[in-house]
């Protein structure tokens, strides 16, 4: 039987990982691809009309940004900061399609022109957080997430990446508090939920983790990290062949990884065989 003096060895794991790659942007339903093309279409045609309305090429590169032309879309923000220099907003479009493309450094830049521009914005407070928490620069983190929930504390999002940061340094009732405001504010999110799960993983809470793990691969079942850490928690209770079909789904959906390999091995043969 596995012990829970294992488990926040597996937490640091899993999830260290998932903060240093961001969160993820969903994809664009295909169902949408021809609206998009159409607004495409739309917008170029206006700014074709009138090239010096910063307001269409914002439209623009935020509908760019939707359909992952990143190029496109840096490209328009840019014209708009040149056509509107004192308007944050371009900005802060043009760090969302950088922090995509990987140039945290750029995004950065960009937020915090953004915030001279408008200190108030919650919004890139937390976007600024994000970025500083991509390059490990936890305490700057920290700082612009509780910024962000400052001047708006039902911001969601930023309850749940202050928890995820602050159990990366340890403080994991920091983490619980801050993850259950993000889940009563948002209660869909799925990644709150797997974030709240891993803090109690670390807490030694049975019961809670396996709730708020099994909330999330009820409302992602596609994510494979949560279903590796519930698989642990199952087995952690010697609920072997429960975990043994829980870390199966993991595999299926991430084949390539070593590490749920070799855990479904053991779990394997813990449960005897089967």
């Amino acid at each position: 039987m596995m012990n829970w003096g294992a488990l926040p060895l597996l937490v640091a794991a899993v999830l260290v990982p998932v903060l240093a790659a961001g969160l993820c942007l969903p994809v664009v339903c295909s169902e949408a691809d021809e609206d998009i093309r159409n607004a495409i279409i739309r917008y170029r045609s206006a700014i074709e009309a009138n090239p010096g309305n910063p307001t269409t090429r914002i439209r623009l590169g935020r509908v760019y940004l939707m359909s992952g032309d990143l190029e496109g879309a840096a490209s328009e923000f840019r014209q708009a900061i040149k056509l509107a220099p004192e308007d944050a907003e371009p900005q802060y479009g043009l760090a969302r399609a950088l922090v995509r493309r990987g140039d945290l450094d750029g995004a950065a830049q960009a937020l915090k022109q953004a915030l001279r521009l408008d200190p108030n914005n919650a919004d890139y407070h937390h976007k600024l957080g994000q970025v500083w928490s991509r390059k490990q620069k936890t305490d700057e983190a920290i700082g612009e997430f509780r910024q962000a929930l400052k001047l708006n504390p039902q911001l969601a999002a930023a309850h749940r990446d202050l928890g995820a940061v602050l159990g990366l340094k340890g403080d994991f009732d920091g983490q619980i508090f801050e993850e259950s405001q993000a889940a009563r504010i948002a209660p869909g999110d799925a990644d709150t939920y797997y974030y709240l799960g891993s803090a109690y993983v670390a807490r030694g809470k049975t019961a809670q983790a396996r709730s708020a793990l099994e909330r999330c691969v009820e409302l992602d079942p596609r994510n494979a990290d949560a279903l590796r850490l519930l698989a642990a928690v199952q087995a952690a209770g010697g609920e072997m062949e429960r975990a043994v079909k829980t870390e199966e789904r993991a595999l299926k959906l991430d084949p390539g990884n070593p590490a749920i390999r070799s855990a479904l091995s053991k779990m394997r043969a813990a449960a005897g065989g089967r």
